[in-house]
């Protein structure tokens, strides 16, 4: 890099005005962070007291992701197009959040309908092992009548030749 650029860079003012305006947007993505985290524990405690996620914290918080996101593209030089507020305020890109599924809890434990619908697939499987297990168990006990009589003498034979 010759030193004609290097003068030119430092001395040009837009770099020095872009500086100025990532200082401001650095400002301003602290505060979105701040909203973001009180949108989280709202969401939170509204889900803890109504039983499930409330749809304007929702569309809220997409709304503020996409400003955070827009404004680290902004500040790692990705775009030249400033954030808000010197453009729109980004709308959610989530029309309907209804397709969105709220955590329900069963015996303690979160899980949502896909996970209930897995666990409904794995007990029936577990239920039809343990049947099979106890017919096998009753068909055995049957047949191991003789056996047992033979592996007692067996046994008996065993302990008599190790006395000797």
């Amino acid at each position: 890099m010759d030193n004609d650029k290097l003068k030119h860079n430092l001395t040009s003012g837009n770099q020095w005005m872009r500086l100025l305006y990532m200082v401001l947007f650095f400002f301003l993505l602290e505060l979105a962070a701040f909203v973001m985290l009180a949108v989280v524990v709202l969401q939170f405690l509204f889900s803890i007291i109504s039983g499930g996620a409330n749809d304007n914290l929702r569309r809220l918080g997409d709304q503020i992701a996409s400003y955070i996101f827009q404004t680290l593209q902004f500040l790692i030089y990705n775009t030249e197009e400033k954030p808000f507020p010197f453009s729109e305020w980004p709308e959610s890109d989530v029309e309907d959040l209804s397709r969105y599924e709220s955590a329900e809890e069963v015996d303690g434990e979160v899980v949502t309908e896909d996970e209930e619908v897995e666990e409904a697939i794995e007990l029936s499987a577990d239920e039809a092992e343990e049947e099979a297990a106890e017919k096998e168990t009753a068909a055995s006990g049957k047949s191991s009548g003789g056996k047992k009589s033979s592996t007692s003498k067996k046994t008996t034979e065993d302990e008599s030749d190790t006395k000797e």
